[in-house]
């Protein structure tokens, strides 16, 4: 509490400093602050966000909507400009913006062509400046836009005969529709898929600037005839003389691939580089190499939509690259073309030759890693090995190895004694650039892309209060049908924990708590498949999507295949082996968006919704099935596993273990740079956890039960805010959450105020690396 108090008191502080100062400190006496701007739009489809990016001039910062934070940093700074924290103090914050007459009409400018480009022709943008305290300005922009300009009809004049049956062919998917308002963005963009179209067409010279429009606006009726221009190739002839001639395609003559190629030793060397290189032919694609090729010719043809003989595409050329990315093999893939300017196919057409230069990767690579760890004050230390092989057998198959082994000083659970624990875990995965089934799916790997996965894992724990083992493996089958979608299946996966040993005073304290079930021998044989869509791989995008749905289900096969035995030797359930089997199905579904509202302020939110039910041969859910909430990544103002299910309160075992088969989340956060790589954030989290069926505990099987009439009534609610250190790579982060609705408390007393919610019981301290969501 102590630590706590000084920290709020530094905080208080600061705010108090950055507050307290006045804001146009430095602010000339001739000049004006740019206070605040204000634009009253009356184009109902046309957002306030979207006119803002073309102002010439904006206002400082804010965070939290209202603070100029920023401005408050650098007017704390004093005017001793030779004085290093001064100067610091500037870096890190952000000058007053003055008021520009000047960059207030360019605003207005900009303003009026964005609007007519997006089809109010009419529009009338008007400014004023308003002055309402000293130093101080307000300007202000009044859009009257007028009636907005529809495409009455859209022509084509197509100069090239040999283009016009491919852009007639395709005009179901122009973007420019009949009626539809006009937008000279829409135009610009039906360009660039004009020109893509033809790239793909074989036009390998043919760019957008081949393509224009004309707009007739004097039609009346507030209509627009659009004219879709495409004119021909200008061929120079010579130094003053050039032609128009039709648009010629390409045909690829050769591919090269150059294994081990070296950009630098390529240009000091000129042409004779590549007489260095051994060549070997390979499904009519050279490849060259330098000392051996170290992997096999079908990996490399595999991963390659480009081929002798046919037309250039621009498609294949991004397919064939990224295929290529994938494969790990290679850190700098480049594909480029040469023309052969006196040579045509049969058929008068360019050809091309294409080289495909790939300077290899690290093979292999080793890593050891020494890290000291503290469960719950109990100091410990592990070491790891890591191990990695990006062609195991030849075919750009990557082989991971992590062996990790750790020891803690821990007490019994009497707190009798202390003993030394030790953990050892190894896992080793293999992952195939293909699919490995007993069929053949010829077009798949350069469609999908897809890969195998090969996992297994055992883990030892030795503890003052038990033994335990861990067994794993899983087989697994991952594709991508798009950019943003991948597909992940899991035919098969085995776990089982195994507990040989278990002190009998331990075994005590949690037989009649939901603990137990993480102590007792069960196996688990099951299916799954993963649909997952991120937005996030679009880095220019101001905001993303991100959607992860799983199902899964276990014990149906193996409980038919052990039923022809009838190996019920348990009158409750039947074993494998002498182990009890779960039976279950579950599924849950992950929903995330973010929105960057400006450079500095961030929105995100996420939620949360999943079910299992158990059901035959288990009555609940296998204890690392089970959903819980709490911690860095869930509901920040309650411990790991510490809330729930719905309005039980542990107050037997003295662990924190609230485990459920129902989980409901949301969140939100506010993230805003502070300065250098700081970041601050506030936040809400709220939901539960709760029981589907009954777990034998009698009052978490009464307080812990999911109802529809009453669920929404056992919703906790935590708030908090964080600060962040975002080096790029990682990031630090450490969230301190309070408890604002608390579902344990009794009916009527769950709302937590006042100075009780600062309490200790009340509060959560997270410290985690990376964003919580």
């Amino acid at each position: 509490m102590r630590v706590t108090f000084r920290l709020l008191l530094a905080g208080i502080i600061i705010i108090s400093g950055l507050a307290g100062c006045s804001t146009t400190k430095y602010v000339p006496d001739e000049a004006f602050l740019l206070n605040r701007i204000e634009i009253q739009n009356n184009a109902k489809d046309i957002s306030k966000e979207e006119l803002k990016f073309y102002l010439r001039q904006k206002e400082n910062v804010k965070i939290i909507g209202f603070w100029r934070f920023h401005l408050g940093l650098y007017n704390l700074s004093g005017r001793d400009e030779s004085n290093g924290f001064n100067r610091w103090l500037r870096r890190i914050g952000e000058e007053p913006v003055l008021y520009d007459a000047l960059l207030k009409q360019k605003s207005n400018e900009q303003l009026t062509l964005y609007l007519k480009n997006k089809g109010y022709f009419n529009v009338q943008v008007t400014d004023s400046v308003i002055q309402k305290r000293k130093k101080k300005v307000k300007v202000r922009y009044t859009i009257d836009p007028g009636k907005r300009y529809r495409i009455n009809h859209v022509h084509y004049r197509i100069d090239d005969d040999s283009l016009r049956k491919i852009v007639l062919a395709d005009t179901i998917q122009s973007l420019i529709k009949n009626g539809a308002p006009f937008d000279a963005e829409v135009h610009d963009k039906e360009r660039e898929r004009l020109t893509r179209l033809m790239r793909n067409k074989g036009y390998f010279n043919f760019s957008k600037e081949y393509i224009y429009y004309l707009a007739d606006s004097a039609l009346g009726n507030y209509q627009v005839n659009d004219s879709l221009i495409l004119v021909k190739d200008r061929q120079e002839i010579s130094k003053d003389v050039d032609t128009l001639m039709v648009h010629q395609k390409s045909r690829i003559k050769d591919v090269f691939f150059l294994v081990g190629f070296d950009p630098q030793q390529a240009l000091q060397n000129d042409s004779g580089y590549l007489n260095r290189f051994d060549t070997l032919m390979y499904e009519g694609c050279h490849i060259l190499y330098g000392d051996n090729l170290n992997f096999r010719a079908d990996v490399l043809i595999n991963s390659n939509y480009i081929f002798p003989g046919q037309l250039y595409s621009a498609d294949l050329v991004d397919k064939t690259q990224a295929l290529l990315s994938d494969l790990q093999l290679f850190r700098f893939i480049d594909i480029r073309f040469r023309e052969l300017p006196k040579e045509r196919d049969n058929q008068g057409n360019k050809l091309l030759e294409c080289f495909i230069q790939l300077s290899p990767s690290r093979i292999q690579s080793y890593a050891f890693e020494v890290e000291g760890t503290n469960s719950s004050g109990n100091l410990g230390a592990a070491g790891i090995v890591k191990y990695k092989h990006k062609n195991l057998l030849r075919g750009a198959e990557v082989f991971d190895l992590r062996f990790r082994t750790a020891s803690e000083n821990q007490a019994k659970s009497d707190g009798s004694n202390r003993f030394n624990t030790l953990e050892v875990g190894v896992d080793a995965g293999l992952t195939l650039p293909k699919f490995v089934i007993p069929f053949k799916v010829e077009s798949f790997r350069k469609r999908f892309n897809p890969r195998t996965n090969v996992k297994v894992a055992y883990n030892y724990q030795r503890r003052p209060d038990y033994t335990r083992a861990i067994a794993n493996s899983r087989l697994s089958y991952n594709w991508k049908s798009s950019k943003l979608v991948s597909h992940s299946f899991a035919p098969l996966e085995f776990s089982l924990v195994n507990i040989p040993i278990i002190d009998p005073d331990f075994w005590k304290r949690i037989e009649n708590t939901s603990l137990r079930y993480s102590y007792e021998d069960h196996l688990i044989v099951n299916s799954s498949y993963t649909y997952l869509y991120n937005e996030q791989v679009l880095p220019s995008e101001k905001q993303y999507w991100y959607f992860r749905a799983n199902a899964e289900a276990a014990g149906n096969i193996l409980n038919s295949v052990v039923s022809l035995w009838d190996g019920k030797s348990n009158p409750e359930y039947r074993e494998i082996l002498g182990i009890r089997y779960a039976q279950y199905v579950k599924a849950d579904f992950d929903v995330r968006y973010h929105h960057n509202v400006n450079e500095i302020n961030t929105m995100a939110y996420r939620f949360f919704a999943g079910v299992g039910y158990p059901y035959g041969n288990m009555t609940t859910l296998p204890f690392e099935k089970r959903y819980f909430v709490g911690g860095a990544n869930s509901i920040r103002a309650w411990p790991v596993r510490g809330l729930g299910p719905g309005a039980f309160k542990d107050t037997v075992s003295g662990y924190y273990n609230q485990i459920g088969d129902i989980r409901l989340e949301l969140n939100a956060e506010y993230r805003f740079k502070l300065f250098w790589r700081l970041e601050g954030a506030l936040f809400m989290d709220m939901g539960n956890i709760w029981n589907i069926r009954e777990t034998g505990i009698e009052e978490q099987d009464e307080e812990g039960m999911f109802k529809f009439d009453q669920f929404y009534e056992q919703i906790a609610l935590g708030v908090g805010a964080g600060a962040r250190l975002d080096f790029g790579y990682f990031v630090f982060r450490l969230d301190m959450g309070v408890k604002a609705r608390d579902p344990s408390l009794p009916a009527g007393e769950r709302w937590v105020f006042g100075s009780d919610a600062f309490r200790t019981k009340n509060m959560a301290f997270n410290f985690a690396i990376g964003y919580p969501f």
